[in-house]
């Protein structure tokens, strides 16, 4: 969390850095340039120390309860197929969409969402088979959920929400 206040003509910000040691910094007579400053400033100290999230059970209850609804379901007779993570993302903002979650960040990188339940914040990364996570050795307590087309990993240490189950691909 970083602050901003004035002394005299001067305007300061304030933070804790990483080590939890409180520094204070001049900036400017332009309360907009020290406005831009504390933004910087709060992004570097958020990339620095990410919030570690906790995956809301109830949000995977909620999102298996709708997509086991018959009338959930994509008919998607002309799709050509899971291949790889691209498809497997694809689908899944088709579903994510149709319940109502919202969709925070979406990157390439490791974890590839980050979205909002009614319950609070998931991170999920997508795969073609649940067991490529444990492949690709990616840590386990930066991502809460797996999103996966075949879900082939038995004792995988998170849920992981298997597409496959929610599309009908034969029309």
């Amino acid at each position: 969390m970083a602050w901003l206040y004035q002394r005299g003509k001067r305007w300061w910000i304030g933070y804790y850095d990483e080590s939890g040691k409180r520094v204070r910094r001049s900036i400017s007579t332009s309360k907009e340039a020290a406005e831009l400053a504390l933004k910087r400033v709060e992004a570097e100290l958020a990339r620095k120390n990410p919030q570690p999230f906790a995956i809301p059970e109830t949000a995977l209850e909620v999102i298996n309860r709708h997509l086991k609804n018959e009338a959930e379901r994509e008919h998607l007779p002309t799709y050509p197929g899971v291949k790889n993570t691209a498809n497997v993302r694809e689908l899944f903002i088709r579903i994510y969409d149709k319940l109502g979650f919202e969709v925070l960040k979406s990157q390439e990188t490791f974890p590839h969402y980050v979205l909002s339940a009614k319950d609070g914040l998931v991170r999920a990364h997508a795969h073609v088979r649940s067991s490529d996570f444990q492949k690709e050795g990616l840590d386990y307590t930066a991502c809460d959920s797996i999103i996966c087309w075949i879900h082939d990993w038995d004792d995988a240490p998170m849920p992981a929400l298997e597409l496959s189950k929610y599309y009908d691909f034969y029309g």
